[in-house]
Order: structure tokens, then C-alpha cells, then sequence
């Protein structure tokens, strides 16, 4: 997991992890906190042992954190990818947030900031931009002064829409197929995308993907072309060999195992596909980290 604080005290960490086994992590109080966690991809229960309380996270969750909740534990199930980023927030800025008012957040939020008890809660109302946000952060480069300074405009933008008033996120914004596009149908098409994530390695066709987000076949095709500026096969090969990079360069598995691992049987289909999302063969990773 990668780990990063900023000058003005927010703290920002991304996981990124397949879970063979059923793994159960506990982690001990921190003191009185503020942060979002959003789970991209994967499933875990989370128990706040001093309250009692379990949760179910799951794709596109969005949680907040507030108070001191005391000693967590967290379950993640096997056969499972988890990805997701978590955003923290220095108690001064959450102090001067609370001076403010509630009427300068939307509604959910400003309630929490308006009360004093501890909790761990989910977020209601996510809208798209959030979750392309968050997804954008799993994959940026932290380790230049560039990367790390639009890692850091992302996490501002992200915090900017999860604490907008709802009258400032209560447009909807047009995709480009014909005139506005209702609220419910960019909702389908950010359904889509999230299926897309947690079923990477056996992608529905788009028949299938467009019955279960309630579209048809072509305001689902055009409509996700236009909101992510790619075609539902480019994004599935995307996702893909995103994984397999991430297998070769952090997980230290092979080239062969890597394209066994993301479903892909035949050598030369797997370094073809990988040519044209990362524009370079899978063995000059290998070669480059000695694990070949």
C-alpha cells in the first residue's frame, strides 16, 4: 500500500492487491480521525470492535470515518481483488470545516461535521466523477515531483466532490449521444464500468453487461465511449493487462504466470495485447526487474 502526506496535513493511501486466502488484518485505535475510504473493486467486512458494529463494503462504496471509532478489523475474502484509496484529514482543517457550518457541505457530510458522536457510515448518493476520480489515483505515479503534485490536485478535486453542496452536484452532464442524459443512465454507465473492474478476468459480453445495467446495446456502447473515452473491449484489455503489469513489476511474477493469471492461455495473444495498452512487451518488464 502506498502511503503519502502533503504539506497541509491530508494523508492519502491506495491499495492494490489480489487476496488468495481469506485474510483478516486488525488495526489499533488511532485517535480521533476524518477520512473517506473508497473501494473501488473487492469485498471486505469491517468490525469496529469497541462499538460493535460490522459492515459490508463493496464495489463502489464510499465510507467515512469520524471520531475516534477505537480498534478496527477488517476481513477480506479469498479469490478476491481489492483496490480502493483512502483520503485523511488533519484535525485543524476538519476544526475550521466545522466553523464553517453545515450549509457549506452537502448534506450528509455537514450533518456529520455538525455532531460530536464517533462513526463509521456509509456515503450515499456517489456520484460518477467520484469514482473516476478515485480510480485515476489507484494508477498515478508518486514517485516524481510532477506525479506527486497531481496526485495531490487529484485528492483536493475528490474531497471537493464528496463535500460539495447538493445543489452543486445536482446537474447532470450530457455524454454526447443526442441531447442531456438522464441521471439514471450515467448511473448505469458508472454500474458498467464498476462490473467491468470486478469481473476483469471473465468480462460480461455486451449483451449481457447492457441487461444488467438496464440500458440497451447502444446507449450502452456510445454512451460509455463518450463518459470514458474508451470502447467497453478496450477497457476490459485495459484493466487487464493493468493487473499484469502490476503482477510483473510489484508482484514479482513471471511473464507466463502473469498472462495465466488475467486469463490469457496463448503467449502470443497476451504480448499483443499488452503491446498495445502499455506500447512495450511484457518480457522487457521482466528483464528490466530481473524476473523473467
Amino acid at each position: 500500500m502506498d502511503f503519502l502526506l502533503f504539506r497541509n496535513g491530508v494523508t492519502f493511501s491506495v491499495g492494490d492487491f489480489l487476496v488468495w486466502d481469506n485474510l483478516e488484518r486488525a488495526y489499533p485505535p488511532v485517535g480521533p480521525q476524518f477520512g473517506f475510504n473508497i473501494n473501488l473493486a473487492g469485498r471486505l467486512e469491517v468490525t469496529t470492535l469497541e462499538r460493535g458494529v460490522r459492515q459490508h463494503i463493496s464495489n463502489s462504496d464510499v465510507w467515512l470515518r469520524a471520531g475516534d471509532i477505537g480498534p478496527m478489523r477488517t476481513h477480506a475474502f479469498a479469490r478476491n481483488r481489492i483496490r480502493g484509496v483512502s483520503v485523511d484529514l488533519p484535525a485543524d482543517m476538519v476544526k475550521h470545516w466545522r466553523e464553517e457550518g453545515p450549509s457549506a457541505f452537502n448534506a450528509a457530510i455537514g450533518g456529520i461535521l455538525a455532531g460530536s458522536r464517533p462513526g463509521c457510515s456509509p456515503v450515499r448518493a456517489v456520484n460518477g466523477r467520484i469514482l473516476e476520480i478515485a480510480g485515476a489515483l489507484v494508477d498515478v505515479n508518486t514517485e516524481t515531483v510532477c506525479g506527486r503534485l497531481h496526485t495531490e490536485s487529484l485528492v483536493l478535486g475528490l474531497l471537493a466532490e464528496l463535500l460539495a453542496p447538493d445543489a452543486a452536484t445536482d446537474h447532470v452532464t450530457g455524454i454526447g449521444i443526442g441531447a442531456r442524459v438522464a441521471r439514471e443512465k450515467r448511473a448505469a454507465l458508472d454500474e458498467a464500468m464498476d462490473i467491468l473492474r470486478t469481473e476483469l478476468l471473465d468480462p460480461p459480453t455486451i449483451a449481457q453487461l447492457a441487461r444488467r445495467v438496464g440500458l440497451n446495446e447502444f446507449y450502452l456502447t456510445a454512451g460509455f465511449r463518450e463518459r470514458f473515452g474508451m470502447s467497453i473491449a478496450d477497457c476490459a484489455r485495459t484493466l487487464r493487462m493493468t493487473l499484469a503489469r502490476g503482477l510483473i513489476e510489484r508482484e514479482g511474477h513471471s511473464v507466463q504466470q502473469a498472462a495465466v493469471a488475467v486469463g490469457f492461455s496463448n503467449p502470443s495473444h497476451f504480448a499483443a495485447a499488452f503491446r498495445r495498452v502499455h506500447g512495450c512487451l511484457p518480457s522487457r518488464l521482466g528483464v528490466q526487474s530481473g524476473k523473467r
